[in-house]
């Protein structure tokens, strides 16, 4: 059972380094070397959060894992939107000063006072794996003999911390307490892997880049410590290549193991879409490929052959048209006179719908049930996640360790110093407090404890719950006080048969979280405590019953099974799919239809026996800026409307064999594939071509295009006026199609006098400009290609200059 689901925000610690420590710990250093008298004080005095000089003795440094950052221990960061506690709290004093109260330590247990290095090194004395009891639904106690398994596989003294939150200057510390040289390694809640070699030659730094790189967050911290240790006995040359080939790539994309409870809801979502997306297009298909085309009936049996009408194979009949053939007669059959005078009787070659194919009908509905099925049998396949996070076993024993832990403390001491946690007093502060403790006893027995909460504690991050089992443990009435030295809350709770108002004035008082406003990371953990015991001085008899502790029970622990599927969201997915489906039949049934309609108007357009009216203005007429694609479409359209023309006319029509010139000199710019591959300026010509060649079928005999735009066809309006040449226009020969003429005497350039800049904008309006073949500048018509200019020289020159193209070609 899995036992509690993991929350986006993690916690990291984020302490700063007091000046003048490394000096601190360089004395503490010597003075052990030395074996004097002051070794033994200044040990016992030292707080973990404030000695990271002592790394300094450590011969290789850990890495952090990636995407976190770490700091040395003392305070840490808090949850979103919070801030960490100063370094000046968080640190104990190097050396013991006089007058300094230090309660005696029970047998088996350190002092309140003994910094949180000391403690760990006390519990790796006892077992080289110390697993945090604050973790109980993420790591709980029971891993303990796995995790010291996969540690012999080193080869080396592996000494494990699995802690909520800690860094890699601890590592040194922890080292300097115990003496021992091996490899320490600290293995954070969320798995992080922190390494410090000492002594030994081992690619742990490396091991545990790639560890923390490549193995996901949701694997768990036995999975990440389990590819540490697989790492670190590797060849150092393979690792280092490994770490540089890692690096190089610069993949941020961390994999995960398992799949949330959403990504199960959005796969249920897919098995709905596709239970009815798929049986439903299949049946859709089948049902349009089963139904038959219109069909003629067969003339039954009896009946007499209707002349005019021949028979074909299959027993169809067709019909011959002629205009001297006799009228058909029908003869009446059986059913008499009825059948000749229904206007609606149904005769021989009539039209008859025709069924259903059922052999495609048939298979149609077995695909539509092998469809259901293939999703059915092929989800477990193609979705085989069953759980959510990795399988943990959580014992009773896991859930009450720190709540025992914290009983034996308080029971003999009052004060319990967790070892998972920083010392967020200094040894003077902490003797205040004794002292204010004591002078509280007579009143009101006061129990600190000074431990941190998070999701995956036993409470689930409720101090409330906390205290009730501890006191549940202890056995003994009086306020409870739990201090986070990581994120600086406080909580309290009063157990004792008559109540008063403490509870109340601690939440007046408003001392259960830091103050943020003041955007400052101090969270005043030993004023605020101060006050806390203020309260409880000041608190009166409320005469109402007290609390017992009674009725609190731990939260289950989560179950981390994946809702199975075909559930949840499955029924969503098909009622989506459904929606979806209607959709895309609309959708097909508007394409086939929008198709039907293309397909008819070109065959009836490729049937008519009238060409185009390219006589009358239109847009084609007067474009003198066409883009590419209306020229290509241009010259494969009047192409086809002229080949259909020609093929209408008789052999011997008049203007028939100019014409066929055009038109083969249009197909042979065109190319194979109608155009697709040529230029604008090759389009244009095989577009002036082909109306040409119209005009050629009509009766125009004019050999000259239009000076302005050979698209417009003949130049049947006219000579251009003298002026074309003074206006860079030539030859002055060249001749206009009506149309060019009438917008020139419209425009006033022929009748009155114009400056020439004047005549030449009204000239430049309707001259022809082409795109390039990229289309982003336009020429002049006369300047664009090699073909289309040879329509300066007339039609025949232009014929000649296409078929001399396409040989080149």
């Amino acid at each position: 059972m899995r036992t509690h689901r993991r929350i986006p925000d993690r916690e990291r610690s984020t302490a700063r380094t007091a000046p003048g420590v490394p000096v601190a710990a360089a004395v503490l250093a010597a003075l052990a070397l030395l074996g004097t008298a002051a070794t033994a004080s200044a040990a016992s005095a030292a707080d973990p959060g404030t000695t990271p000089g002592a790394s300094a003795t450590a011969t290789s440094t850990a890495t952090a894992p990636t995407g976190t950052a770490t700091a040395p221990t003392g305070t840490a960061t808090a949850p979103t939107g919070t801030a960490a506690a100063p370094t000046g709290t968080a640190a104990a004093p190097t050396g013991t000063t006089a007058g300094t109260a230090t309660a005696p330590a029970v047998s088996g247990q350190l002092p309140a006072e003994a910094p949180q290095s000391e403690r760990l090194a006390a519990e790796l004395r006892k077992d080289p794996v110390y697993v945090s009891a604050d973790l109980p639904r993420q790591v709980p106690r029971s891993l303990a003999p796995e995790f010291a398994a996969v540690a012999k596989r080193t080869g080396v003294p592996t000494y494990v911390l699995v802690l909520p939150d800690a860094d890699r200057t601890l590592l040194a510390q922890v080292h300097d307490r115990l003496g021992a040289d091996g490899l320490y390694v600290l293995v954070e809640k969320y798995g992080g892997v922190t390494v410090a070699a000492f002594g030994v030659d081992l690619p742990a730094e490396d091991a545990a880049r790639i560890a923390n790189h490549k193995v996901s967050y949701d694997a768990g911290p036995l999975a990440r410590f389990t590819a540490f240790a697989d790492k670190v006995v590797q060849d150092k040359d393979r690792v280092a290549a490994e770490v540089l080939e890692m690096n190089r790539n610069h993949d941020d994309d961390f994999p995960r193991t398992y799949i949330s409870s959403t990504d199960r809801q959005n796969q249920n979502l897919l098995l709905g879409l596709a239970v009815v997306l798929l049986p439903g297009l299949l049946l859709a298909l089948g049902l349009r490929l089963s139904r038959r085309r219109d069909t003629f009936a067969p003339a039954p049996s009896g009946r007499t052959a209707v002349p005019g009408r021949t028979a074909r194979p299959g027993g169809r009949t067709a019909v011959t048209l002629s205009k001297s053939g006799p009228k058909p007669q029908l003869k009446k059959g059986p059913a008499g006179a009825k059948d000749t005078k229904a206007k609606g009787a149904k005769t021989a070659g009539a039209k008859a719908a025709g069924p259903l194919r059922r052999s495609v009908l048939a298979v149609t509905l077995l695909a539509v049930v092998a469809s259901v099925l293939g999703v059915v049998l092929a989800a477990p396949k193609v979705f085989p996640q069953t759980i959510d996070d990795p399988d943990l076993t959580v014992t009773r024993a896991d859930l009450d360790a720190r709540a025992t832990e914290a009983a034996a403390a308080l029971t003999a001491d009052g004060i319990y110093q967790d070892a998972s946690a920083p010392n967020p007093l200094t040894a003077e502060q902490l003797a205040a407090v004794r002292q204010r403790v004591s002078g509280l006893a007579a009143k009101t027995p006061v129990y600190l404890l000074f431990t941190s909460s998070n999701s995956d504690d036993e409470s689930a991050d409720n101090g409330d719950i906390l205290l009730a089992e501890v006191r549940r443990h202890t056995g003994r009435d009086g306020v409870y006080v739990q201090v986070d030295p990581v994120r600086g809350y406080l909580e309290l709770a009063e157990y004792a048969p008559a109540g008063t108002d403490v509870e109340s004035r601690f939440r007046k008082a408003d001392l259960r979280y830091p103050d943020r406003e003041s955007g400052s990371d101090d969270t005043r953990i030993p004023d605020r405590l101060n006050r806390v015991l203020d309260a409880v001085a000041a608190a009166e008899p409320t005469g109402e019953e007290g609390d017992s502790a009674d009725g609190r029970t731990l939260p289950e622990l989560r179950s981390n099974k994946l809702p199975p599927l075909f559930s949840n969201d499955f029924g969503g997915g098909i009622v989506l799919g459904a929606m979806l489906l209607g959709l895309l039949l609309l959708l097909a049934w508007a394409a086939i239809a929008v198709t039907r309609a293309v397909i008819r108007s070109r065959h009836a357009r490729a049937a008519g026996p009238t060409p185009p009216q390219h006589a009358v203005t239109g847009p084609r007429r007067t474009a003198a800026r066409p883009t590419a694609r209306q020229l290509r479409s241009w010259a494969a359209e009047d192409t086809r409307a002229l080949t259909v023309r020609l093929a209408a006319v008789d052999q011997d029509a008049p203007g028939r064999a100019r014409a066929w010139d055009c038109l083969d000199a249009a197909e042979l710019l065109l190319g194979g594939n109608g155009g697709r591959d040529a230029d604008p300026s090759d389009l244009a010509a095989a577009t002036a071509l082909a109306r040409a060649g119209f005009d050629a079928l009509q009766g125009r005999t004019e050999r000259q295009l239009c000076r302005t735009n050979p698209l417009h066809g003949s130049a049947t309006g006219g000579k251009v006026p003298a002026w074309f040449d003074a206006v860079d226009l030539s030859p002055r020969t060249a001749r206009l199609c009506p149309d060019c003429l009438r917008s020139l005497q419209s425009s006033g350039a022929v009748r009155t006098p114009a400056d020439r800049a004047a005549r030449r904008a009204t000239v430049d309006g309707l001259l022809l400009r082409l795109p390039d073949a990229d289309g982003r500048t336009t020429d002049v018509w006369e300047e664009a290609g090699q073909v289309l200019p040879a329509a300066l020289e007339g039609l025949d020159a232009l014929i000649l200059r296409a078929r001399e193209s396409a040989s080149v070609q």
